[in-house]
């Protein structure tokens, strides 16, 4: 397990050390996947601990950082910056770097979920089971994301500036754009998290046959 989640993040650096040496205008990539790392790393953590206690705390901590995985769907609106045409190489370039970038924090995010989703619900390829927990998780992701994206409020606000951070979210529960938002978002976290743990599953089944 540990030379693996070494090579993950020794193709992260890499794909890191592409963006610089492009000197690419999607930079900020390099920002989002390192918040998407973390939920990551603390989905290894948490199974190096076998008492509740401590892997309550980790995931009550990945729980604070998992949506910056799946914030990373926003960046998409970041093509505007280019053009969507995709008839010059600077898009070409600029396109893949910005979907590998997205691909891959989505990827250490989901993959975050799946590994820690077995650790704590008894029954866990019930589909019944999966789909009421990753609904709860999918509409508090949702909710996160929009708050990250709209309103600007990072994970570690909750630590530094809590009651801002509450009066914010209190002041969008009218929005009707807020809502579409939560519902759409919703929906696609969902079908993606499904489908990923049913692929888990099968990956898994099959390399035990």
């Amino acid at each position: 397990m540990s030379k693996k989640a070494l090579m993950i993040h020794a193709i992260i650096l890499l794909f890191f050390a592409l963006i610089l040496l492009y000197q690419s205008r999607f930079a900020f990539l390099i920002w989002n996947i390192i918040l998407a790392l973390v939920p990551f790393d603390l989905g290894l953590l948490c199974r190096l601990f076998k008492t509740s206690r401590w892997r309550y705390l980790i995931a009550a901590i990945w729980l604070l950082f998992f949506p910056n995985a799946l914030y990373m769907i926003t960046d998409f609106s970041h093509l505007s910056s280019i053009g969507i045409g995709l008839s010059t190489a600077f898009q070409f370039v600029e396109y893949a770097i910005l979907s590998g970038g997205i691909f891959i924090g989505v990827t250490l995010g989901l993959t975050s979920l799946f590994i820690l989703y077995p650790l704590f619900i008894p029954n866990h390829q019930h589909l019944i089971n999966q789909t009421v927990t990753f609904g709860i998780l999918s509409v508090c992701s949702s909710v996160a994301i929009y708050i990250g994206r709209f309103l600007r409020i990072n994970s570690w606000d909750v630590f530094y500036q809590l009651h801002t951070t509450i009066s914010s979210i209190f002041s969008i529960l009218n929005q009707s754009d807020f809502w579409i938002f939560v519902i759409a978002f919703s929906v696609l976290q969902l079908i993606m998290m499904l489908m990923g743990y049913q692929l888990h599953l099968l990956l898994d089944q099959v390399s035990n046959e």
